[in-house]
């Protein structure tokens, strides 16, 4: 593919140890021949950092430089990087300096891995790994993500995709030696054949539900009645205060969101205001905030104040339909539950004290997380990949409808090749310039 040079930074802006400044593009090569000292080297030693200055009329620098000749580099084409100093001002002097040279231009957010799937050093799913990797925020995101840049995502769906076209095959023979004596292949083998490409789609996308979790963190919305001990709850799940704690009910008028991670899940532990029936403006606006929120989370703690009885108020939100059941404060002295086996709750703790509060850690994680998926190898965590699997499996459907209604072998093949293009969609095959537009955009401009 042929195209012109581009540069941008490829570290953060601002000061540290290094900052990096990429070039890519059949120019690269001149234009450090242009501005290093020892720039003979780099073509001497390929893929080796090379000590020298990085010279301009008014300033210099040392800087490290290594040069990837084309193929062998990220992008596929002949690519340098220059390692500087790590100051601002240094750095947007360096790379403004080398934008004056013909032919160079700044590069557009991700271009540089929108050049690497366009060359082929990499298919779509892996470049989207690169930018979930980026955005982690948890040992699990980590994990799939580093999976999908590896080729876990493209090795599942080539392999389904290898079992679709030697079923089109076949269907093709069908259709374009009618005449031959031939065994043509028959709609129950259609059927047949089928039945194992449905299945492995169907375990894909089955781990989407989890993969979203995964991705965008466990909302856990913590509800009650004023004054149960949510804040010094959320404040024992971070293990530190966040959230101010008083003895006043309503003290917390606000939605207050903070995180922590359990078993390599991201947690995001929503405090919301006490719920009760108030006729203070400010307060009603928070009760219904947390309302909002306890609809909306992927799980609810209800928390139970074991030094007052149950009322229509606990009873109210009682009625949440994802949610862990938690008595309160069991080592107070006018704890009415005492006596009792706690039936009714799913945990007892005292936030106040941190009691079983690692306990009540493990059961949320069990509550919301499918362990058996977790531990996958490939998790669906991108959205277009799920859409396009819903899709293929619809089409699947159709086929099947088809086959029983006894549609000719013409329309069979149309449908399997819907389904075809809506699968490979996911690694990148026929994938519309828009999209990759959109999903390189998403990239910072040095990537």
């Amino acid at each position: 593919m042929k195209s012109d040079t581009i540069c941008a930074i490829s570290t953060p802006i601002g000061v540290g140890g290094v900052s990096i400044i990429r070039l890519s593009g059949p120019c690269s090569k001149d234009i450090i021949s242009r501005i290093f000292d020892k720039a003979f080297l780099l073509e001497q030693k390929p893929r080796e950092l090379i000590l020298g200055e990085i010279k301009f009329n008014d300033f210099c620098d040392q800087a490290l430089c290594v040069y990837f000749p084309n193929p062998n580099s990220f992008t596929g084409e002949d690519v340098v990087e220059i390692n500087l100093h790590g100051g601002y001002y240094l750095t947007k002097a360096v790379l403004d300096e080398i934008l004056k040279f013909k032919d160079i231009r700044l590069a557009e957010p991700g271009e540089f891995s929108k050049r690497a799937v366009l060359n082929g050093k990499m298919d779509i799913t892996q470049a989207e790994g690169i930018i979930d990797i980026i955005n982690a925020t948890s040992r699990a995101e980590l994990r799939a993500s580093s999976n999908i840049i590896n080729g876990g995502l493209s090795n599942r769906v080539n392999a389904i995709l290898d079992d679709l076209t030697n079923l089109i095959a076949e269907v093709d023979v069908a259709i374009d030696y009618p005449d031959q004596d031939i065994e043509y292949i028959s709609h129950n083998q259609i059927l047949q054949a089928l039945e194992p490409i449905q299945t492995n789609i169907t375990n894909l996308l089955k781990t989407s539900a989890t993969g979203a979790l995964i991705k965008n963190g466990v909302t856990v919305a913590l509800a009650g009645v004023p004054n149960a001990g949510k804040s010094s709850l959320l404040n024992a799940l971070l293990g530190y205060d966040r959230a101010i704690v008083t003895d006043v009910a309503g003290t917390t008028r606000d939605t207050l969101s903070e995180s922590y991670e359990y078993n390599g899940v991201r947690f995001n532990i929503v405090d919301t205001a006490g719920i009760r029936n108030s006729d203070d403006i400010v307060e009603r606006a928070g009760i219904e905030r947390a309302q909002n929120t306890v609809n909306e989370a992927d799980l609810v703690i209800q928390l139970i104040d074991a030094t007052r009885p149950l009322d229509a108020q606990d009873i109210n939100i009682n009625s949440t339909v994802n949610k862990i059941i938690v008595l309160n404060k069991i080592d107070a002295p006018n704890n009415l539950y005492k006596d009792l086996k706690y039936k009714n709750f799913d945990i007892s703790i005292s936030a106040i004290n941190k009691t079983k509060i690692d306990e009540l850690k493990q059961l949320i994680f069990d509550k919301t997380i499918n362990n058996q998926i977790l531990n996958e190898q490939i998790l669906i965590t991108n959205t277009r990949h799920k859409q396009s699997l819903e899709k293929s499996l619809e089409i699947i459907e159709q086929i099947k409808q088809a086959l029983v209604a006894n549609h000719s072998i013409d329309c069979l093949a149309l449908l399997l090749r819907d389904c075809w293009l809506a699968l490979a969609s996911i690694i990148g095959e026929n994938t519309d310039g828009k999209i990759l537009d959109t999903i390189f955009s998403k990239f910072c401009l040095g990537k």
